[in-house]
């Protein structure tokens, strides 16, 4: 076996932005280990691929004439690695120094790890770090396809999917979870050989819950290592997208469910989203009286976000979302009533629009109800 610790597997698309730094970040987190970076560039019209011929000829790049979507091109990068673990890293990310030798070295010490991923922080500032990756199931298609989270905030469903994330937040030594965040996954070289490899059927999305049902039907486990950490500029290359994103993502939700539930997990998700744009038609009349959104903007490039004191509270819990269901979110804790942040968070949000979610914390880390929901968005401009 060649003595290549870690394959880093970067697949680009339009990512000229930030491709140059984050192969700048994997080689300083590289240093004294041996490893090699594949970039597999996926027919970029941005010059990705002149970044890393003119600043990175010590780089492997493979340059497709399509864009033949992440998991395929990830397999190219696999068939021509060589090294134990195999690092699944968007283009979109910054390693800090360590991560690479300290995520090899938990590799190394934990022999049943099929996968691994790290802290993964969303923002600038690195306040706010990703939740896990709750495997999509049936059950939780109902979070995910529909409003429910928004509807029934108090239900148990809700609360136990948005628990999960805290357990990670809240984590100080390694856990093992149902699933890593897809931009940034280690995995062991025979873990991935034995799950069969990403399905090269998914385009996009879908492919890491699907890799991650194999990787643990095979006997292995996943895991969460709180002890190093990246960030992540999350959905960047889709910024300059010409692909329809949208509809990409709901074809490899019928895939993906109808692979692993067959024509009843198909259809269901199909339900689902009948039953969604009729709770959507309903959602003004069924939310009134129950939620109120305070509306904040930046002023002189700080977002100032206040909330009222809860008796008992040791600290509170801070979640930005895209959208006010907080199916996808990523947290912070807070000591205090205030906290403030750059106004370049709201770029990082579709229509640089978001929402803010304030729960206290007590004593052994349980989350109470939330106290505060605020809007988050640029300010207005001034009519004529």
């Amino acid at each position: 076996m060649s003595g290549i610790a870690v394959t880093i597997s970067i697949v680009s698309y339009n990512s000229a932005a930030v491709l140059k730094q984050c192969i700048e970040s994997v080689l300083r987190s590289a240093e004294g280990l041996s490893s090699e970076i594949i970039v597999v560039d996926n027919c970029s019209q941005d010059g990705s691929a002149v970044v890393v011929k003119e600043h990175f000829p010590e780089v492997r790049l493979i340059e497709n004439i399509e864009n033949v979507g992440f998991g395929t091109a990830h397999n190219q990068s696999f068939r021509l690695s060589q090294g134990r673990y195999f690092l699944v890293l968007n283009p979109d990310t910054v390693l800090s120094q360590d991560t690479l030798g300290a995520m090899v070295r938990f590799m190394d010490g934990n022999h049943r790890a099929g996968a691994a991923g790290c802290k993964i922080f969303w923002d600038d500032e690195r306040h706010f770090m990703f939740p896990d990756l709750r495997l999509h199931t049936l059950r939780t298609a109902l979070l995910h396809f529909t409003p429910f989270c928004r509807l029934f905030p108090d239900s148990r469903l809700a609360q136990g999917y948005w628990r999960s994330a805290h357990r990670l937040w809240n984590a100080r030594t390694p856990l093992k979870v149902e699933g890593v965040t897809g931009g940034f996954i280690m995995v062991r070289r025979e873990a991935f050989q034995s799950a069969g490899a990403f399905d090269e059927r998914f385009f996009l999305f879908f492919e890491e819950h699907d890799l991650f049902r194999r990787i643990k039907e095979k006997g292995w486990d996943i895991y969460y290592v709180p002890e190093t950490e990246i960030q992540h500029y999350f959905e960047e290359s889709f910024r300059k997208s010409s692909i329809d994103v949208g509809a990409v993502y709901m074809q490899s939700a019928f895939s993906y469910y109808r692979k692993h539930y067959g024509l009843p997990g198909h259809f269901f998700i199909k339900l689902l989203l009948l039953l969604n744009r009729f709770l959507l038609s309903l959602e003004p009349a069924l939310l009134r009286g129950k939620e109120t959104y305070r509306e904040i903007h930046p002023e002189g490039g700080i977002l100032k976000i206040t909330w009222p004191l809860r008796e008992g509270a040791v600290r509170y819990l801070v979640e930005v979302s895209y959208w006010p269901t907080f199916s996808d979110r990523a947290g912070m804790y807070v000591e205090g009533e205030e906290l403030c942040l750059r106004d370049d968070l709201i770029e990082r949000l579709p229509n640089c629009t978001g929402f803010l979610r304030i729960s206290p914390v007590y004593d052994g880390d349980l989350t109470g109800t939330a106290i505060a929901l605020i809007k988050i968005s640029r300010q207005p401009e001034s009519g004529p």
